[in-house]
């Protein structure tokens, strides 16, 4: 498999426009490969993941009065576009919602995206900046029909967020759970100069595009989870809070955690174990509470167990079919005691 620095060297975006193309070429994949991608219950070959969507069934569905819409792919692209390095976040989301046809599904995605907006930063624009995952992400919304996540109470549902396309566990193995965007790497860096803390940093994909940004990051891990692709060589493997305790707490870098899953405490006893003064979560933004907490989202654990914090910045992130994903940004209140 080629080496990180290989593949954004070599990253010229889609092989003829074709997902599993570039996942075999991209990471030099044997043309009988047998290696299995596992999420929780699931587990497909990748040739298996491919024949699953191209029967085409597997596409994601929304409806106005009880009648199936279908999603213009123009409508997808300015979703997607929405995230890209080439243009400015507010504008490209302010446009979303300005040129979508009323009650449309466009419509309703945009006005709940800008309504959880809350962000100060002045973000450049770049052309020059590579990442695989984005590409690869929108391409994927393209395949499943997605063009943003819903405000709808079935669709923030727990049990909802069990449900996984098959795309994704893909995704995970070699990526990540999250697509780092430029928008919130730029906000990230913005907000420390003093280096940052990757939390349960999986197969390191943000600290590898943090480093790119010349940001100095440690990334910490328990190393139980398998991926089939590691971005760094150098994760600390350590249990969190344990690392936190022997580092001072992490006094003055920024807690980056990157969709932490609810399971056991290891969330909250990270946040309580934390001495800095940013953190930076990325994870679910409604209430399906697949990371965070199980009994509430973050911003309600924030607002009634960390009333010493402030949030400064909430931003919608790239989402899969069936997710609604966010970045959030607390900063400690200097003038409240620890």
């Amino acid at each position: 498999m080629p080496s990180p620095d290989e593949i954004f060297a070599n990253w010229h975006g889609l092989v003829c426009n074709d997902l599993f193309a570039t996942i075999r070429k991209t990471f030099e994949l044997p043309s009988d490969d047998s290696y299995v991608y596992r999420a929780e219950s699931f587990a497909m070959t990748l040739a298996q993941i491919e024949e699953q969507v191209e029967t085409g069934t597997l596409k994601y569905k929304y409806q106005s009065h009880g009648k199936q819409i279908e999603v213009p792919p123009a409508d997808i692209t300015a979703y997607t576009s929405i995230f890209a390095s080439t243009t400015d976040t507010s504008k490209a989301l302010t446009s979303f919602y300005s040129n979508a046809k009323k009650e449309s599904p466009r419509a309703t995605v945009a006005e709940y995206l800008r309504s959880r907006r809350l962000s100060p930063f002045k973000i450049p624009k770049s052309k020059a900046h590579i990442n695989p995952y984005y590409d690869l992400w929108a391409h994927s919304c393209q395949l499943t029909t997605f063009l943003g996540p819903l405000p709808d109470p079935s669709y923030s549902h727990p049990l909802n967020a069990k449900r996984t396309h098959p795309i994704l566990p893909m995704f995970y193995h070699h990526f990540g759970c999250v697509v780092p965007t430029w928008e919130a790497l730029n906000i990230i860096a913005q907000l420390t100069d003093s280096g940052v803390i990757d939390m349960a940093s999986g197969n390191g994909y943000w600290t590898y595009l943090l480093r790119r940004m010349n940001l100095e990051v440690t990334a910490v891990d328990n190393m139980d989870s398998e991926y089939r692709m590691m971005w760094i060589s150098d994760t600390v493997n350590a249990d969190g809070i344990e690392y936190l305790k022997k580092s001072s707490g992490g006094k003055g870098k920024l807690l980056l955690m990157v969709y932490v899953v609810t399971a056991g405490s290891f969330t909250r006893r990270v946040l309580e174990a934390y001495r800095g003064d940013t953190i930076v979560v990325v994870g679910t933004q409604n209430a399906n509470r697949y990371t965070g907490f199980s009994d509430c989202t973050v911003e309600e654990h924030f607002e009634k167990k960390m009333t010493s914090w402030e949030m400064a910045c909430r931003v919608a992130m790239p989402s899969f079919a069936g997710k609604d994903e966010a970045m959030f940004v607390w900063k400690r209140n200097q003038g409240k005691a620890m």
